[in-house]
């Protein structure tokens, strides 16, 4: 019998817009990814707390609840996710986002390229430390 191949360690995609979310978990997975995807920083908190991904790619503006800063803040203060790559997608400026402080391992602009994304998470994933 042949063996399964390789799944890629899983990824996070938080974004409670569907139409930004769904066409990039789809892109993702299409590449091989392990996709779980969420609408609130609430759920992605719920299911981390479950199954530490590698990868955590989040919008920064939510419309309700939590926003993409206070849930990196978090995951970063947690020890069990500590460690997990956060990547911050925005509509406002890198430099914007790089002033909240060292939050995030990788920064992308919308309109955000897949193929970009798809670069960066795969980057992250076998980025060693």
């Amino acid at each position: 019998m042949d063996p399964a191949p390789p799944v890629e360690p899983r990824i996070v995609l938080l974004d409670d817009d569907d139409d930004s979310r769904e066409p990039f978990a789809m892109f993702l997975r299409m590449k091989g990814f392990a996709v779980d995807e969420y609408a609130t920083a609430e759920e992605t908190l719920e299911s981390v707390a479950r199954a530490v991904p590698r990868v955590v790619v989040m919008d920064i503006s939510l419309g309700q609840g939590i926003d993409g800063y206070e849930l990196a803040r978090r995951l970063r203060a947690a020890p069990a996710s500590r460690a997990v790559r956060l990547v911050a997608m925005t509509g406002h400026s890198a430099d914007t986002v790089k002033g909240e402080g060292e939050l995030f391992d990788a920064i992308v602009t919308k309109p955000v390229d897949a193929d970009q994304l798809v670069r960066i998470v795969g980057d992250l994933v076998h980025a060693r430390g």
